[in-house]
């Protein structure tokens, strides 16, 4: 009876040239696959080991950019009510509305998906900005006041197209700055990618409010 052959004995392929005993396809295989999982489980420790926390610019950018949205989704759907108002700045208004919802649940799932609070808890917004910059979350730079909020719910016509538009510009720009401080500071790049695009967006709706509202009056 032929002796079975030993693992440590070499293998003779077809063309006479001796291989070591584990060359074989399935080896090779089973070796790359193994080598590929162990590399994609190093870089996926890697980014989570990186990933920013709760103290992060990104983290609190995020979760105060959040409230901040809050805000102009209010203000745009109370002047969108108001009668007699510019057909022209309520579209715009709506395009707030749909806009920064959207945003906010981009920057609700970036915050879920880092295991972060979904938002600031602490009543204190800003700290992530730097030395000085804290304030109380609803005096966040251009956010409107209680009695601002209160006077747009209750104007119409002209006088609420005016409003609307000085409320909703301060309160962008307001957003500008947070955003193009997260641009600069933030770790992750797709929270620097989201505050320029807000930035960018916001800059671009403040001159489109401005012009509607300048051709409105010129019209009257």
């Amino acid at each position: 009876m032929q002796a079975t052959r030993q693992a440590s004995v070499p293998v003779e392929d077809d063309d006479g040239l001796v291989l070591p005993w584990w060359y074989s396809w399935w080896r090779v295989a089973l070796m790359t696959v193994a080598a590929t999982l162990a590399a994609v489980g190093g870089f996926v420790l890697l980014a989570k080991a990186h990933q920013p926390g709760a103290g992060s610019v990104d983290a609190g950018f995020l979760q105060d950019m959040r409230a901040h949205h809050d805000q102009a989704v209010e203000m745009g759907l109370l002047y969108m009510n108001r009668p007699g108002v510019n057909p022209l700045l309520s579209t715009m208004a709506g395009e707030v509305v749909t806009g920064q919802s959207q945003e906010i649940g981009i920057m609700v799932e970036m915050l879920s998906s880092r295991h972060l609070e979904e938002e600031n808890s602490t009543g204190t917004a800003m700290s992530w900005m730097g030395p000085g910059m804290s304030a109380p979350s609803n005096a966040m730079p251009g956010m409107a006041t209680a009695a601002q909020l209160d006077e747009l719910q209750s104007a119409s016509g002209p006088a609420a197209d005016d409003l609307f538009v000085k409320l909703m510009t301060a309160h962008h720009q307001g957003g500008i700055h947070m955003a193009e401080v997260a641009a600069s500071k933030a770790e992750s790049a797709e929270v620097r990618q989201l505050a320029n695009a807000m930035a960018t967006n916001q800059r671009t709706e403040i001159t489109e409010m401005a012009t509607a509202l300048a051709k409105s009056k010129s019209a009257a």
